[in-house]
């Protein structure tokens, strides 16, 4: 099961910084023309958080299964080592606090505020978790943590 988890967390990364662009695209543009908030805007949105609370869920699978199951976060030594304190703190923290960014940027959406607002507020909620799922995934290449950019599933 373990290797189907790490399969579609990985998969699913793309569509979140697929929708995340989209989205912050999407924003700046309403924002600098001064258009309206459209229906497509909030589904858009909708769909980013769709996509990174599915990822949390496999990812808090993965937390347990990889870290807590492990006994990762006993022992000494934890914060010393990269790769345990990349695992067990720094993607973890790192990656809910752009998932909440983003249920702040759809709440935004959700307001009785002004189109122009709603525009500027969910850009930056959005492009700052961008910001942070790029540095938090593990990219291929990224010392001692690193994954393949295009999973490949190993059962």
């Amino acid at each position: 099961m373990q290797p189907y988890l790490i399969y579609f967390h990985s998969i699913l990364r793309y569509f979140i910084l697929l929708f995340a662009v989209v989205v912050s695209i999407q924003s700046l543009v309403g924002m600098m023309g001064r258009k309206p908030f459209k229906k497509s805007n909030k589904m858009t949105a909708l769909a980013l958080l769709i996509f990174c609370d599915l990822q949390l869920l496999f990812g808090l699978c993965l937390y347990y299964f990889n870290v807590i199951a492990t006994g990762m976060l006993s022992g000494e030594g934890l914060m010393k080592d990269p790769g345990r304190r990349f695992w067990a703190v720094e993607h973890s923290v790192g990656m809910i606090i752009a998932i909440v960014l983003v249920h702040m940027g759809y709440a935004t959406a959700k307001k009785n505020i002004d189109a122009d607002r709603k525009h500027k507020r969910i850009f930056w909620y959005v492009f700052i978790a961008l910001v942070i799922f790029f540095a938090m995934i593990p990219w291929e290449g990224k010392q001692v943590v690193g994954r393949p950019n295009i999973p490949t599933l190993h059962t």
